[in-house]
């Protein structure tokens, strides 16, 4: 019996001395090592119908002539705007095309919500819809979309097709949910082979950095409140700076050459990360071979998405193409400015197909 008291009395030291380490750790404030971001002289907000305020930059035309609006969605999820997209985009205006880039609910300069739950797929889909239809006010729309966005974009051109005139889809993201056959899920790579034409360059790894970050206290604790409680037990601006520490490091993966790395501007939002990520939506792949909008998917050389899931959207709408672009990464633009803008303005000039040849197109 003493032996049991004895040892039951020092795992209760142990167990009192991690539980004081891990509360200690929860107090002491995250360390900012990106500072957050500030809104620059054009910010706008969108006062939204749920009660909460949508950050945006507009550019607008700088032509005699006004085509329809291009509306920008960024990465992520928990992404947001960077400046390098802004100045890249901004090149458009002057063939007359007005530029709307926004940051998704809960992250870059938009609000963060009160409780997990606000912030889904389905709240992302219907906050496009009420900024085409209410904000800006336009019977149609060119939507462009990064990684994450495409997925967006995807997913709202198959509810209102008759509101999107052309989708430009850049290093695109997984479409959700995940592809399924028989019961199993689809390795898309396997499915479609990568051309033995186009030469990828497997760039760092981007997550490494997120996968060491996930065992930090405060991250655990936030997963669990969030989705066991719907309860941010940790307060955005101590998590959303866990984001923008990872981002910092795995930007690096986003090129082929790290000198070409653009300096993290701190917007990212952890918990629309979470949320989204954690989202269930329709699988829409079915919807997607009857839709006949322009598209058109860029993807780099050292992407670090596979072309199986690149490939895929090509694949599944009727009038779309893909065109690769040597030395650029995921964030494209970083590198390869001038052919990415090559290819877009090709795109949206020309009738709804890249006529660009500077890199490979299938």
């Amino acid at each position: 019996m003493r032996l049991l008291a004895s040892v039951l009395k020092w795992f209760g030291y142990v167990l009192g001395a991690i539980l004081f380490i891990f509360l200690t750790l929860l107090i002491i404030p995250e360390k900012e090592v990106v500072p957050a971001i500030s809104p620059s002289g054009d910010t706008a907000y969108w006062a939204m119908s749920e009660g909460f305020n949508i950050a945006y930059r507009y550019l607008p035309a700088q032509a005699d002539s006004v085509k329809t609006p291009v509306v920008y969605l960024h990465g992520g999820p928990g992404g947001y705007i960077h400046s390098s997209i802004v100045a890249t985009l901004s090149e458009l205006t002057a063939f007359g095309y007005p530029v709307y880039l926004y940051d998704q609910r809960g992250s870059g300069l938009s609000d963060r919500l009160k409780n997990f739950s606000d912030i889904s797929i389905e709240k992302h889909l219907s906050d496009l819809h009420e900024i085409i239809d209410e904000q800006i006010g336009t019977e149609r729309v060119i939507l462009m979309g990064q990684s994450f966005g495409t997925n967006l974009i995807a997913h709202y051109a198959a509810r209102h097709p008759e509101r999107v005139e052309k989708m430009i889809l850049s290093s695109p993201g997984s479409l959700s949910p995940p592809r399924m056959e028989l019961g199993r899920y689809v390795r898309l790579d396997s499915l479609y082979a990568t051309p033995d034409s186009l030469e990828f360059i497997e760039p760092l790894n981007p997550f490494t950095e997120s996968n060491r970050a996930v065992f930090k206290p405060k991250a655990i604790v936030a997963t669990t409140g969030a989705l066991l409680f719907d309860k941010k037990l940790i307060s955005d601006k101590q998590v959303d700076r866990i984001l923008n520490t990872m981002a910092s490091k795995f930007t690096k993966g986003m090129v082929c050459d790290v000198e070409n790395v653009q300096p993290e501007e701190g917007g990212g939002g952890l918990y629309a990360y979470m949320a989204t990520n954690n989202d269930d939506v329709p699988d829409i792949r079915e919807k997607m071979k009857f839709i006949e909008i322009p598209v058109l998917v860029l993807q780099g050389q050292c992407d670090y998405v596979g072309f199986g899931r690149a490939y895929e959207y090509v694949d599944l709408y009727p009038n779309a193409s893909y065109t690769f672009i040597e030395n650029a990464g995921h964030e494209i633009w970083w590198e390869e400015k001038e052919t990415f803008l090559l290819n877009i303005i090709n795109f949206l000039e020309a009738g709804g197909s890249s006529e660009a040849q500077t890199n490979s197109t299938l």
